[in-house]
């Protein structure tokens, strides 16, 4: 498999080559294998799902009321979201972002470190570490691109992709997932039963539940809106080694949040949906103010309103001091979900049966999934039922 990947990647090379070849020269690359039509270079545009078309929960920012395109150009979005013509700085995708080389006769194969130079936030969002050290992945001596490899006939920069819930955009849907290509569907083996037991769980319970165990890293907990500190809004973060939240999803997009498709997910609404399983998440819980009780969760109000409706000056931006302003001014709480998959652990470092079932059970919360007690025990008497 290994040899096939660097096969690829010397054919992309040399294609490459010629593309830089030709900007030494001058020439203005605008097709490199279809790249401005990739999901780098689309990221939500025309879509009415993407960043630019609603506001983020996370920068609360409103493109309609805070300068549209050229505002959002001074929030730093733009340093990662490159590519598009909406990108007043990067119109075009610069190759050098991904490929830079010492030798500008040659385009190297993208890093990992390179590709997190944009996706270093995943580890905000996510508690990722891209490192040998905490991925078996990088240990085995992949890159990002030997699972998000290039997808034809697409084109050479269209990246398979899974269908996280924070990734709105349909670009790739369900082109990648873990058995997709690489691991068996039923990839457990064991003495007696217990492969056998472990196959059966594959049904509900997605693979990165168990197999990316605790965080390795530092992640948002939460972030209030209408509370101010000298650096910023109140951020919470969760200390290295957290567990994720787990609920049920079936990889068809966010969840019930009307039309602007915010990662906001209950427990248990997707669990009757066909594919459904349980996945893990980082659940970041954020407050803040919308116009009036009618209000959907796009129709914000903007940060400088909600700073200067803090009448008393204690940091803290009350309903009713924002109501001197707004009259059915209404403070939203939602849980933005970000999906967990990266940072595997090797098989060792797995969760095992006992850490989610049995009196000292802990990784799972059964009552949240929707079971009335332990799926993993047997009921007694007058309770066998009670177990759905």
């Amino acid at each position: 498999m290994k040899q096939i990947y660097f096969c690829r990647f010397r054919i992309v090379s040399v294609f490459l080559t010629l593309i830089l070849v030709q900007m030494a020269f001058g020439l203005t690359v605008t097709n490199a294998d279809g790249v401005e039509n990739s999901y780098h270079a689309e990221m939500g545009r025309g879509t009415g799902q993407g960043m630019l078309e609603k506001w983020c929960a996370l920068p609360n920012y409103s493109f309609d009321e805070q300068g549209g395109i050229p505002g959002w150009a001074f929030q730093g979005c733009k340093e990662c979201h490159i590519g598009a013509s909406w990108n007043p700085e990067n119109s075009s995708v610069d190759c050098d972002v991904c490929h830079m080389s010492a030798n500008p006769t040659r385009a190297d194969v993208p890093t990992v470190e390179k590709c997190m130079g944009c996706h270093s936030k995943d580890t905000a969002k996510r508690g990722d570490v891209f490192s040998a050290e905490e991925d078996v992945h990088i240990a085995a001596g992949m890159l990002c691109q030997s699972c998000h490899e290039a997808a034809r006939p697409y084109t050479g920069h269209q990246f398979k992709k899974g269908s996280a819930i924070d990734t709105t955009e349909p670009t790739m849907k369900h082109t990648l997932s873990c058995t997709t290509t690489c691991h068996d569907p039923q990839p457990h083996r064991g003495k007696g039963k217990r492969g056998e037991t472990l196959n059966l769980h594959t049904t509900k319970v997605a693979c990165e539940t168990c197999h990316t165990g605790l965080r390795p890293a530092p992640a948002l907990a939460s972030r209030q809106w209408n509370v101010f500190t000298d650096k910023g809004v109140f951020t919470q973060k969760r200390a290295a080694g957290w567990l994720p939240e787990h609920k049920w999803y079936d990889n068809e997009g966010p969840g019930a949040t009307g039309d602007y498709h915010l990662p906001i997910l209950t427990y248990t609404e997707r669990r009757e949906a066909e594919g459904a399983k349980i996945y893990p998440f980082n659940a970041v819980t954020v407050d803040w103010f919308v116009k009036d009780e009618a209000s959907d969760f796009d129709d914000i109000i903007i940060v400088p309103e909600v700073k200067k409706a803090d009448l008393d000056g204690d940091l803290t931006t009350t309903v009713d001091e924002m109501r001197e302003f707004y009259a059915g001014a209404t403070l939203r709480t939602a849980d933005m979900n970000f999906s967990i998959s990266h940072s595997v652990v090797p098989k060792r470092l797995a969760f095992d049966c006992k850490d989610c079932h049995g009196r000292n059970g802990w990784v799972l919360n059964w009552q949240e999934l929707g079971y009335d007690a332990d799926p993993g025990t047997k009921p007694r008497g007058k309770d066998k039922d009670k177990v759905n």
